[in-house]
């Protein structure tokens, strides 16, 4: 019969399908499985493990061949924007932890299974639920880590020396968790962040959780605590673990020669070299003896400021314009080369991302200076933003090449020899040589030497005075 009309698919395949539509489909489980697994719901105990087990492994591989970058490619796949995937993210995010939270309404009612092959699901949901979470940016969930703590200290693994990677169970998945920890997944783009895992679940038969420090500062956990892991140097109490990655180093240097001669070896599936490289090169930094540190002093501050969004608003405040749209947030403590700013409403309903330029007025100082977001964490109502500061002094400017001017932000004071950073919009006309730089009291000739940045909304170019 032609034309027939298709019975809907309640599967959770089927659910997750979306109708071809993967953001539909997470947003359909976490749905789903919202509603039925309530504590004490009739409805949990009738869906029981089977249920909540087929979206848990249903969702791993709807997450896998919908991704932006993929381990193994799946065909070609639509064009998305940036809003898009926003929406996806936040959707994988909710998705995972709506399957923890299913098992966790389960925990510890009878099942079909053994308590130990549930205790790893349960484990190993928690995980993927802290991973999403840290992708989407979110601060560590305190209930998660606790969660964790305790499926570990109830597992045979609670009493072992070292807990390694190379053996399947509760103790590697907390291992996991302290590895995508380590990696501050929260701090790259998403892309990055796929590429990440994947690099840390192939090393994690390298990695431990040991009783003893070793090697240089290193994060330590505590599993009877559910304590979120901290980075330190040196002995705490006998109940804490500490992270030992440093055996890892040879397999991610394989990997980065292996790339450098261009080859991409199997095991990293079909994720692009472009991506590798970045993330390889992140992870052993954040893996290495001497992890990367802050080297300028920060200083506690309570003050009140005036923040504006993006480069047509900076643009506007430093024209000396009102500020289009108004944000009073406060900054906590600040360095010569950044600031720590606590958000606390947004009139866009939405938090700047990494790379986004921000301008910050003091309430009690003179001027604005610029910055762009490297850091983001969010809570439930509020955001916290770690800025570098890229002009404390920014000024119009102009620079043209004779056929073509382009009006914009200068960062720094010109200096004969020296380099100024010049910020326009991302789709500026491009601009050819010889170039000049023009100011209500003098004409400068540039030379460009390279593009610094190029995100959505502006570019930052940097220009050698002659």
């Amino acid at each position: 019969m032609e034309n027939a009309p298709r019975t809907p698919d309640f599967t959770p395949a089927g659910v997750l399908a979306g109708g071809g539509d993967a953001v539909v489909g997470l947003e359909a489980a976490t749905a789903t499985l919202r509603a039925i697994y309530k504590p004490g719901s009739p409805k949990a105990e009738a869906a029981g493990l089977h249920v909540v087990s087929g979206f848990d492994e249903a969702l791993q591989h709807a997450i896998a061949v919908s991704a932006p970058v993929r381990i193994r490619s799946a065909g070609g796949s639509a064009v998305r924007d940036a809003a898009w995937w926003s929406r996806w993210l936040a959707g994988a995010r909710d998705a995972s932890l709506a399957v923890c939270d299913a098992y966790w309404c389960l925990w510890p009612a009878q099942s079909t299974v053994g308590m130990d092959s549930l205790r790893h699901r349960l484990a190993a949901s928690v995980v993927e639920a802290l991973k999403w979470a840290a992708c989407d940016r979110f601060s560590p969930d305190e209930t998660l880590w606790a969660r964790l703590g305790k499926l570990f200290s109830d597992s045979p693994d609670a009493n072992a020396s070292v807990i390694g990677g190379d053996v399947p169970g509760v103790g590697r998945e907390y291992l996991r968790a302290v590895a995508y920890y380590s990696a501050n997944l929260d701090q790259v783009e998403l892309n990055m962040a796929i590429a990440l895992s994947h690099l840390i679940d192939l090393s994690l038969p390298f990695l431990a959780l040991t009783r003893k420090p070793d090697g240089g500062p290193q994060y330590v956990v505590s599993p009877s605590r559910g304590a979120i892991p901290v980075r330190r140097v040196g002995e705490g109490d006998g109940d804490e673990l500490h992270f030992a990655p440093w055996a890892a180093d040879e397999l991610l240097a394989g990997f980065e020669l292996a790339l450098e001669g261009g080859q991409i070896p199997k095991v990293l599936g079909d994720l692009p070299a472009e991506e590798l490289r970045p993330a390889l090169r992140h992870l052993r930094a954040q893996w290495s003896t001497s992890p990367p540190v802050r080297h300028r002093r920060r200083f506690t501050q309570d003050a009140d400021v005036l923040v504006a969004r993006g480069f047509p608003a900076c643009l506007a405040v430093v024209r000396g314009e009102p500020l289009p749209v108004p944000r009073a947030w406060k900054v906590l403590d600040f360095s010569r080369s950044g600031l720590y700013v606590l958000a606390d409403s947004d009139p866009t309903r939405a938090w700047p991302d990494i790379g986004e330029l921000l301008g910050v007025h003091f309430a009690d100082g003179d001027g604005w200076q610029l910055g762009i977001v490297r850091r983001l964490r969010m809570w439930p109502n509020h955001a916290g933003l770690g800025i570098e500061l890229l002009a404390w002094k920014p000024r119009l400017a102009v620079v043209d090449d004779g056929e073509f001017a382009v009006e914009g932000i200068l960062c720094d004071a010109p200096e004969k020899g020296g380099v100024v950073r010049f910020l326009t919009l991302a789709n500026a006309p491009q601009l050819a040589e010889p170039l000049f730089l023009r100011e209500p009291a003098a004409v400068i000739r540039l030379r460009p030497l390279e593009r610094l940045a190029q995100v959505a909304g502006y570019r930052l170019v940097a220009y050698q005075v002659q």
